[in-house]
């Protein structure tokens, strides 16, 4: 499911920039012929507004990821004013997927999924974008999500009732701001770090609702270990969610500059009574798991953005780093872990509704932004895409190839190898509607590695998948 950043929606709380107005004159009593007035209460649907141009507004906006506001989804406001937005979509989908563990054999028997579906998830996004009387720009925003949970068997009912009691919501993104023209842009928060806000998921070409090859839509309709991992990690969870402050620097010349810092890879705020494992601030631990967790987590990078005879042209490199909980039990057969040292760096043109680029990671790194095993190889990803836009029509195609240790246990013996295409096209149908269709391949391969147990094996050494979908997202 998504992590769709920049969306746009109707803004339902600007009162100050969007005038009143009824859906229909106020009809008469059948039986007096008195006028009957339409209930003034917004919260009933009697203040109509008109929807906007997709993509919706989300947690991110126009107001919160830049030094300077863009217009955009949400309203800019003006000095003494705030404005308020609460945008949501839902997302549904029929998908056909095909992979090698769509059958599973154990010792109670065979497993075997069907390979047709349908899904429905939903977010909620809220949040407020203020002005004070001297210019200070600040807010908030929270991104909230649906939780899935696995499937129960029941010979009393379908089961379906108590699935659905299931689907919980979570805090997804939840960050405050402040900004000022001639100083920068502050974030503190559950939000995006600077590989997120500075691709934003161009050069990584997330150009359908489902997010392409980052943890898309198609990816959760399949067996999971046949999923490659989106190693680039711009607009992912694993870059995202955990708890950080962000600096951004005002333009020079095109060039703006920026730091991040997080004491570790979760939010500190999760109780904690004795050190222990489930410590999120924990440093140091006899347990060997303990020490593939990061600490103090930080970057830097740099961004061009620029425009020259209708050519335009986004560049960035990131370098982040981190330490790691320190291990302290005994470390014979145990293994260990390097501390986080990745480089992040995309460029895209576009001209004429065509846009072309690519993406790299690299570095003492495994996997998305996990910590290389120690003696591990150190992990290279490339991702090439293109994409062409006219008026509601975008149509696009992208790949990756990943080569990363893997498996830490077989670190010295062998390394993983990944690769994946995904190409489709999306219509923006009416505002507030837009429809897509997508299809998805990728191989992972490891030998020494079994892909269905997760653990050393001789089996299911190579997995693939495949998938088609055809999806629908209405936003407000």
């Amino acid at each position: 499911m998504r992590k769709y950043l920049l969306a746009s929606a109707a803004v339902l709380g600007a009162a100050s920039w969007l005038p009143q107005a009824y859906a229909q004159t106020p009809p008469s009593n059948p039986v007096t012929g008195t006028v009957v007035e339409i209930p003034k209460t917004y919260t009933h649907g009697v203040m109509p507004t008109i929807p906007t141009a997709s993509p919706p507004a989300g947690a991110n906006n126009n107001n919160n990821t830049a030094v300077v506001p863009r217009p955009g989804a949400v309203a800019n406001p003006t000095p003494g004013t705030v404005v308020i937005h609460v945008n949501g979509r839902v997302t549904t989908g029929l998908y056909a997927t095909w992979s090698s563990l769509d059958t599973y054999t154990t010792s109670a028997g065979t497993f075997k999924t069907q390979p047709t579906n349908l899904s429905t998830y939903a977010r909620i996004y809220t949040g407020l974008d203020g002005m004070a009387a001297n210019g200070l720009r600040y807010g908030g925003a929270i991104e909230v999500r649906e939780n899935f949970t696995a499937q129960s068997s029941s010979n009393a009912s379908t089961g379906a009732s108590g699935y659905s009691s299931g689907e919980t919501l979570f805090v997804r993104r939840a960050f405050a701001y402040m900004a000022a023209d001639n100083v920068g842009l502050l974030r503190i928060g559950q939000a995006d770090g600077l590989i997120s806000l500075y691709d934003n998921g161009v050069t990584t070409f997330q150009f359908l609702p489902s997010a392409n090859l980052n943890g898309g839509d198609l990816n959760f309709m399949t067996a999971s270990n046949t999923v490659v991992p989106f190693a680039f990690s711009a607009v992912a969870g694993n870059e995202y969610a955990n708890t950080k402050m962000v600096y951004m620097s005002p333009q020079f010349y095109g060039f703006d500059v920026g730091v991040q810092w997080a004491p570790n890879v979760s939010n500190s705020f999760a109780p904690c009574s004795v050190p222990a494992s489930g410590c999120a601030s924990l440093s140091s631990s006899p347990v060997a798991l303990d020490g593939s967790r990061q600490i103090n987590q930080t970057a830097v990078g740099a961004r061009y953005q620029g425009k020259f005879a209708g050519v335009g042209l986004l560049a960035y490199g990131v370098y982040e780093f981190s330490g790691k909980v320190n291990y302290t039990g005994p470390t014979a057969g145990v293994t260990t872990y390097n501390p986080l040292s990745m480089y992040s760096a995309g460029a895209a043109v576009t001209y004429a509704g065509f846009t072309v680029g690519g993406n790299y990671v690299g570095g003492a790194v495994n996997g998305q932004m996990g910590l290389k095993p120690d003696g591990g190889a150190n992990m290279n990803g490339y991702l090439l895409g293109a994409t062409y836009k006219t008026g509601p029509l975008t149509v696009g195609v992208v790949g990756e190839v990943i080569d990363s240790q893997g498996a830490p246990a077989l670190v010295g013996k062998t390394q993983r190898h990944e690769y994946a295409v995904d190409f489709g096209a999306s219509y923006v149908i009416a505002p507030g509607l837009v429809g897509w269709a997508e299809y998805i391949y990728q191989n992972r391969k490891q030998s020494g590695f079994n892909f269905a147990s997760g653990s050393t094996g001789a089996a299911y050494n190579s997995v693939q998948m495949q998938g088609a979908m055809i999806g629908t997202t209405v936003y407000w």
